[in-house]
């Protein structure tokens, strides 16, 4: 397993996909703080909810890059040549599940940073203004958790249908779409002036609900009513959804994803 890791560690590092992407996140770092700057909204709490977003912006980059990434080694006989080899399915599916982590969590590290710094520099970093210290801390945990599970998607789609254009649609939409929710739910809610903090129900189920409410800047709404909720406020129940939802799911399509793999040929 071990020298399975490190083989997909090093072609991954010389890929020339992984190598533009992480050029493409500097110059989004540099579009989005200027967009930000123009609209008076940068600073480094603010860089730190939006630049987390699995559904929008840099981020989405991500998913394509893993799916681009894992339906190579299909493409190019890697995986055909590891059965070949002797190496089970078990630990072969497993080292491109865990490959993925640490490709997504360092792109996704390195423009957050990048964002969180910038935007730091030029509005400064207030904690008060998101929650303080301890809310940064859950959001923090609560991302994790999410690109765990935006890794466990891709990958999982990515080794069932095999080919880009056919997964890559089916992991961006159900991204968008459950990253949006949340915003969705808001509104309505705005609408109906019956605002609620978070929607009880929907954050047992939506593996994106908690990370979707606060990178959507939905916080900046509550501003503009008459709610008195703190919106930064996390009860227990919230602190276990985020944290639990996104891992339970991600637990549910590795397995999955196993049990598929190891029961098919591989071509």
């Amino acid at each position: 397993m071990i020298n399975i890791i490190k083989a997909s560690i090093f072609k991954l590092f010389r890929d020339k996909t992984f190598q533009i992407t992480m050029i493409i996140g500097g110059g989004m770092v540099v579009m989005m703080s200027l967009l930000y700057y123009a609209i008076d909204n940068l600073s480094g709490n603010y860089a730190l909810l939006v630049s987390t977003a699995p559904g929008s912006n840099f981020t989405l980059t991500v998913p394509i890059n893993l799916i681009v990434f894992t339906v190579g080694e299909f493409t190019y006989g890697t995986i055909r040549n590891k059965v070949i080899a002797g190496i089970s399915k078990t630990k072969i599916y497993l080292g491109l599940f865990i490959t993925g982590l640490l490709f997504t969590f360092i792109l996704v590290t390195a423009y957050v940073s990048l964002m969180v710094a910038v935007g730091s520099i030029v509005g400064g970093f207030d904690p008060s203004k998101i929650g303080g210290g301890q809310f940064i801390g859950l959001y923090i945990v609560y991302t994790i958790c999410t690109f765990v599970f935006v890794t466990a998607l891709s990958v999982f789609f990515a080794s069932l249908i095999r080919a880009i254009g056919g997964s890559t649609p089916i992991v961006i939409v159900l991204l968008v779409m459950l990253s949006l929710i949340p915003l969705f739910t808001f509104l309505a809610q705005f609408a109906t002036k019956s605002i609620s903090a978070v929607n009880h129900w929907s954050m047992w189920i939506n593996p994106l609900y908690m990370n979707g409410f606060y990178s959507n800047n939905i916080v900046s709404l509550f501003a503009q009513s008459d709610s008195k909720i703190d919106a930064f406020k996390q009860s227990t129940d919230m602190i276990l959804a985020g944290i639990l939802t996104p891992l339970l799911w991600s637990a549910v399509l590795v397995v999955s994803g196993l049990l598929i793999f190891n029961k098919r040929d591989i071509k």
